[in-house]
C-alpha cells in the first residue's frame, strides 16, 4: 500500500524504518524504500486486503489525481465480514459514492468479477485498465491497430462512439472486459477511451448485439475521467 496513517497524517514512508499500524487490520506496517520503485508500506504478516498487487508509478500518479483522502480507503462488507482496500474512494456515504479500481496487471475474470460484486455494493465502480503498448505486448499491438473511428461512428449522449474489430487471435482481453458489470476505462500511450457496456453498446449498433471481437469505443479526456469518478453527472 502507498498510504498510511502516521502521526495523524495519511502519506507515504518518508525515511527507513518508519512503522506504523494499518487502520484496517491492526497489523503493524513498516516502510519500504526501494531505489527503483516508489516508496510504500509493508504489512509485516502479510496484506490484509488479498486483492492488493505490487504498484509502481502509474498507480501512484493516478491515485495522485485525487484528493489525499480518497486513496486507498478500507471498506467492510458488514454481512460477511470481507475486507478490501479501495484505490480511490469518492464521495464516500452519499448517492455518489465511486470506486476506482487500477488495473495494471492481468487479472482473471473471476476475480474481476468478485471485486465488482463487492465494490458495486452502495458505489457506482469504475476500472481504469492499463493497456501495455510495449514492444512485446500483443494486447497493446491489437488494441492499437484495432483504432478505426471510421468504422460505423454513431453520437450517443454528445459523445462520437465506433464499432472497433480486435485485431488479433486471443480476443480474451476485450472480451473480458466487455463482460464487465462496472463503468471500463482503457487507457493506452496516455489516451483515455470508455468500453461501451452491452446496454450502451447495443445503442450504438441498433439493438444488434455485437460478435465476439468487435466493441464500442470512445475518446475522454483524463480531465472528463477524474471528474465523472468524483461525480459532475456520471459516466
Amino acid at each position: 500500500m502507498l498510504y498510511a496513517w502516521i502521526d495523524g497524517i495519511k502519506r507515504a514512508p518518508l525515511t527507513k524504518g518508519e512503522s506504523t499500524v494499518c487502520r484496517d487490520c491492526g497489523g503493524l506496517l513498516t516502510s519500504v524504500m526501494p531505489v527503483e520503485n516508489v516508496r510504500h508500506w509493508r504489512h509485516k504478516a502479510g496484506d490484509c486486503d488479498p486483492w492488493s498487487e505490487p504498484e509502481g508509478p502509474w498507480h501512484l500518479g493516478w491515485k495522485e489525481a485525487f484528493p489525499e483522502n480518497c486513496r486507498e480507503v478500507g471498506l467492510i462488507d458488514q454481512a460477511t465480514g470481507e475486507r478490501h482496500r479501495a484505490d480511490v474512494l469518492c464521495n464516500a456515504g452519499t448517492a455518489h459514492a465511486a470506486v476506482l479500481e487500477l488495473q495494471y496487471s492481468p487479472i482473471s475474470e473471476e476475480e474481476r468479477a468478485a471485486r465488482e460484486a463487492f465494490y458495486r455494493q452502495g458505489h457506482r465502480m469504475y476500472w481504469l485498465v492499463h493497456v501495455h503498448d510495449g514492444p512485446s505486448s500483443f494486447t497493446g499491438w491489437s488494441f492499437k491497430a484495432s483504432m478505426n473511428w471510421g468504422a460505423r461512428p454513431v453520437e450517443i449522449d454528445g459523445r462520437r462512439y465506433a464499432i472497433m474489430q480486435w485485431m488479433g487471435r486471443s480476443k480474451q482481453f476485450i472480451e473480458k472486459w466487455k463482460r464487465a458489470t462496472g463503468y471500463v476505462f482503457l487507457e493506452c500511450e496516455t489516451h483515455i477511451f470508455f468500453l461501451a457496456g452491452d446496454e450502451l453498446a447495443r445503442r450504438v449498433t441498433g439493438g444488434i448485439p455485437l460478435k465476439k471481437g468487435e466493441y464500442a469505443l470512445t475518446r475522454w479526456s483524463r480531465e472528463d475521467f477524474i471528474r465523472s469518478v468524483q461525480w459532475t453527472g456520471g459516466a
